[in-house]
């Protein structure tokens, strides 16, 4: 099989949005793939995997924890060529626990992979969530809110002494580096490359049903009982295809060697629009969908009162519009952003699709109806 001559790639934390879009594409390309999961028995998780195209011929799944030691993770690091390493602890109301997780895991798969002489190069998947939560010298004295004239680059670093309780920010933040300090601990001459990735806020369609921060968040914006009104809060977006695309390519490209990059699409989008991109698509299938922003101090108050903790999560975000310079991702990897608008809209046909949405009858009867014309327009072009 001429498959079994192509380098092997090892992806951590296979099953998880991001991670899942960036088999999908090695798999398009001339690679094999070696994915882990947590257990092979949950087939919730493990059978997206396999129904991706080439998975068959090109696609190994083998079982592995953050929490295992080096020793072990050296087990599953052998005979790869490449590392992506993705797999992270993520949750919105994520608690103190997965700093140590998150670090811990980083550790033992950079330990493992610098160890295995066949690695040529690790590409570590961080976040924006290392780079602009409060950065103390760019806030105001007054309010806390961060300088409106603020542009975020990879020169930045999150001041994490800083964290109220953040704790995801600190996990990304820690875990980040601690691979920086392992691997400038190595002799240059011998150690694998390393390039790490901060993309911000993913969007774009899901291939599983599993849950993640962005499926919670349009979640919530679909939901009346949560979505009354929104947040002045900003956060910049990009399509998971373009961070799987971001990858694969840092992977393939030895520019990158050695370089952090953010990977984000510009500008960034409030809530509010966020709203409004799904109103404009899905208001006519009977969805509702507000688009009223809430004023801070409502926030505030409401936040304070501990009825809902992931609003506790947002008052951290309120402000000016939060701002990041994309010209290092698309210098070094040549990206072409998709808009994060389309991003948000395939995102929620995706969800339902997936079950993780409820599809209206309005929207069931459109998907009956563009079905039954791509198979006339199927047996039109067998006639």
């Amino acid at each position: 099989d001429s498959n079994w001559a192509l380098s092997v790639v090892l992806v951590t934390g296979a099953s998880g949005f991001i991670a899942l879009h960036c088999v999908k594409r090695l798999l398009e390309c001339p690679y094999r793939v070696r994915g882990t999961v947590r257990s092979k028995d949950n087939q919730k998780k493990i059978a997206p995997l396999l129904r991706l195209t080439n998975a068959s011929a090109k696609l190994e799944l083998v079982e592995a924890d953050l929490l295992q030691p080096a020793e072990k993770w050296k087990e599953v690091v052998a005979g790869c060529t490449y590392v992506l390493h993705v797999a992270s602890p993520l949750n919105l109301t994520a608690t103190e626990e997965i700093v140590a997780i998150a670090v811990q895991g980083t550790k033992a798969v950079m330990q493992a992979a610098t160890a295995c002489p066949e690695v040529k190069k690790i590409v570590l998947t961080s976040s924006c969530a290392a780079i602009n939560r409060e950065i103390c010298d760019l806030c105001t004295v007054s309010d806390g809110l961060k300088n409106a004239a603020a542009v975020f680059d990879e020169t930045f670093w999150s001041d994490i002494a800083g964290e109220k309780e953040e704790w995801y920010a600190v996990s990304k933040t820690l875990a980040e580096k601690a691979a920086w300090d392992h691997w400038n601990s190595l002799p240059e001459a011998t150690r694998p490359a390393l390039t790490v990735l901060c993309p911000t806020v993913v969007f774009g369609p899901v291939l599983s049903d599993v849950e993640h921060i962005s499926a919670s968040i349009l979640k919530r914006l679909m939901k009346r009982s949560t979505s009354l009104a929104h947040p002045k809060a900003s956060f910049s977006l990009v399509d998971v295809r373009d961070v799987a695309e971001a990858h694969v390519r840092a992977l393939e490209r030895s520019d990158t060697d050695g370089e952090r990059i953010l990977v984000t699409a510009s500008p960034s989008a409030w809530f509010a629009d966020i709203a409004r991109w799904l109103k404009k698509g899905f208001a006519r299938y009977g969805y509702g969908i507000t688009t009223w922003e809430c004023p801070n101090w409502v926030l505030k108050l409401y936040a304070a009162s501990g009825i809902d903790p992931q609003s506790k999560a947002v008052v951290g975000r309120l402000g000016p519009e939060l701002r990041f310079d994309n010209s290092k991702s698309i210098r070094l990897l040549g990206l072409d952003y998709r808009r994060v608008e389309n991003a948000v809209k395939e995102m929620m046909h995706s969800m339902i699709d997936q079950g993780m949405l409820k599809a209206t009858k309005k929207y069931k009867r459109m998907y009956q109806a563009r079905n039954a014309a791509v198979l006339a327009n199927c047996k039109k072009t067998e006639e």
